[in-house]
């Protein structure tokens, strides 16, 4: 892990340069010019304390003079106050209290699609697969799936009796300890006779493992997995190292990414492990302009080795990485963008993102291209200095049919559509010929 050291004539006069005239901007060679900066500062703080028409909360006007600073750098650059620090720190995980299972409803029984490993109801024995008939000896039997739930829930430690039905077994009572846990941050299923996993988010700490169970699975399923899709639509991104060891498990070695600071000093090159699982699979990832960070780092270094087909629509171009900087117990942070990731042939994503190698549209065509919400929309956005064009083209990108049917994912079945055929091929070689 990196380590930072508070330097108060560095960091003072990036707090004062949102409030300062340029002309008034100190040589940073001239640390004397910076303390008068900040007496200037004091001054004007003073002032506004005493003379201003109503009363001022004095830290809450010294947090937005940092923040106009930060974010006149770049969106993404913030003060981060003690109370926020602290409470960030805690949710790094996504954590729910409850019996860690996933249900749905299947001929009006609740049954458990999924129980999370290591969770309370997996360790009293209950499986993917169950149905749950009642709970605390209420019948749930043709309630809805909201009502079901209700009655699962509760505090931490308490207890609470589910009545199981499993197959080729008789009814039972399991007694299952609410505990906090974790969950699961992919899902998986056989789509077509093709295997097919859904990462939502990359700030999972067991995702690798739990997407190595979920391959596996799709392996057993379909006797070989020998066609995949990764779904990364609306992924958001999250640990750099989870984005990392899953690009290793469909990449023998060589980089995933590399990140490069101001200074030569502060460049990083990340590496995938050889831990290919499946080296002979084709694979499409699917991508939105929801897709960042993480997201894109996973689809770009796939797309760069040659090892998967991009489908979708471009990302969202969030290309930078903050630093997380601690000011002191009882200061705060300071997030601080601090490098810029680039994919393994040297493109960077930041504004620009990951371009689909087939541009496919879930949404109808309404005769041009929508706008979007991405990087390049935020006030302030980091330049990429790449000018070259890398817009949509609205004559390149298939929209679904007028009678395809709305309640179906029309990316989902180009998808399938280009793992069977020989399109996947013809995909591969046009992105060759680009890199």
């Amino acid at each position: 892990m990196r380590r930072f050291i508070w330097n108060p004539v560095k960091w003072g006069a990036l707090a004062l340069a949102a409030t300062l005239p340029l002309s008034a901007i100190a040589d940073e060679k001239n640390p004397q010019a910076v303390y008068d900066q900040m007496k200037v500062f004091a001054d004007v703080l003073a002032i506004v304390q005493n003379e201003y028409v109503e009363d001022v909360d004095t830290a809450s006007l010294i947090e937005n003079a940092l923040n106009g600073a930060l974010h006149s750098l770049d969106p993404h650059s913030t003060y981060v106050p003690p109370v926020d620090f602290t409470e960030q720190r805690e949710a790094t995980r996504r954590e729910y209290g409850g019996l860690g299972i996933e249900i749905q409803s299947e001929g009006g029984l609740v049954k458990v699609n999924y129980a999370i490993e290591d969770g309370p109801a997996y360790k009293a024995g209950i499986r993917g697969g169950d149905f749950i008939t009642a709970v605390d000896g209420t019948d749930i039997r043709g309630k809805s799936l909201d009502e079901a739930v209700s009655g699962m829930r509760g505090l931490k430690g308490e207890p609470v009796t589910v009545t199981v039905l499993s197959p080729n077994k008789a009814s039972r009572d399991i007694v299952v300890v609410r505990d906090t846990v974790r969950g699961r941050a992919i899902r998986h299923r056989v789509e077509q006779g093709v295997g097919y996993i859904q990462i939502e988010t990359f700030n999972n700490d067991r995702l690798t493992k739990d997407t190595e169970r979920a391959l596996a699975d799709l392996d057993t399923q379909l006797g070989k997995l020998d066609k995949l899709i990764i779904d990364l639509r609306g992924n958001r991104g999250g640990l750099l190292t989870e984005s990392v060891s899953i690009s290793g498990l469909f990449l023998d070695g060589g980089e995933v990414l590399s990140a490069r600071g101001r200074d030569a000093s502060d460049n990083e090159r990340y590496n995938a492990e050889s831990t290919e699982l499946y080296p002979d699979a084709k694979i499409v990832v699917l991508m939105s302009p929801g897709s960042a960070s993480a997201a894109e780092i996973v689809a770009g270094a796939l797309q760069d080795r040659g090892r998967a087909v991009v489908l979708g629509r471009r990302s969202f171009g969030k290309g930078s990485v903050q630093s997380v900087i601690p000011l002191g117990p009882e200061d705060g942070a300071l997030r601080l963008t601090t490098q810029r990731y680039y994919t393994p042939s040297g493109q960077s994503i930041q504004g620009r993102g990951i371009m689909p190698d087939l541009l496919v549209s879930g949404l109808e065509d309404k005769g041009e291209i929508r706008k979007r919400f991405r990087e390049d929309s935020l006030r302030n956005f980091l330049i990429n200095p790449d000018e070259t064009d890398y817009e949509e083209k609205y004559e390149d990108i298939l929209y679904p049919p007028e009678t395809f049917p709305e309640d179906e994912d029309f990316q989902l079945r180009k998808a399938v559509e280009v793992l069977k055929t020989s399109q996947y091929d013809r995909l591969l070689d046009a992105q060759a010929s680009r890199y």
